[in-house]
């Protein structure tokens, strides 16, 4: 079985699929020790690889995340669905408002209501924090975005290349499907 911390660095690197070691301590916001210690034991014993500074999951990886989403969440996973259910309705708004603002090439009426949006994700990811504590790094990073976004840095809102709110959410989105027993990713022999 994985340490939170383990499975906090290989869960960062199942969602982002491939991360450096900055990303990865973003994404965590761990120290920055804790989180070379654990990438360092899952190069070792095979379940992360260092592919010159990025790092990338391995088969061995990928069965320690999943099993461990599947041993701690599972008795949390009842309460954490009904949660869920009411995401998807942010989800498919989020969704249409990121394409609209991709093509609108960054309406600010639509970033607005983007934003709102953001900020209601972040007012119901602090409501399940008590369940995930985990979740109240994704509501710290979303409010980081959204503070660079509100000082003009418009690449926070979808640069595939930053942890911009794009990429925050749907992390985010692949991290709760885990949770309620739904990956988008399946390993065989989880168990």
């Amino acid at each position: 079985m994985l340490t939170e911390t383990a499975f906090l660095v290989l869960n960062a690197l199942y969602l982002k699929k491939m991360a450096n070691f900055a990303a990865l301590v973003e994404c965590v916001r761990l120290p920055e020790a804790d989180v070379q210690e654990a990438l360092n034991a899952a190069v070792e014993n095979g379940q992360a690889m260092d592919l010159s500074g990025e790092y990338l999951l391995d088969v061995p990886g990928r069965r320690a995340v999943l099993k461990y989403y599947s041993e701690i969440y599972l008795p949390k996973r009842a309460a954490v669905t009904e949660w869920y259910e009411r995401f998807e309705t942010l989800n498919s708004q989020f969704l249409k408002l990121v394409s609209e603002f991709q093509t609108s090439d960054g309406d600010a009426r639509v970033l607005a209501q983007l934003m709102k949006v953001v900020g209601r994700q972040i007012t119901a990811l602090r409501k399940i924090e008590s369940d995930i504590p985990r979740y109240g790094v994704y509501a710290d990073r979303f409010a980081t975005a959204i503070e660079k976004v509100d000082l003009g840095d418009r690449p926070f809102v979808t640069n595939p290349r930053a942890d911009s709110i794009h990429n925050i959410w749907f992390e985010f989105h692949e991290d709760i499907l885990a949770v309620v027993g739904r990956p988008r990713e399946t390993v065989e022999d989880v168990h």
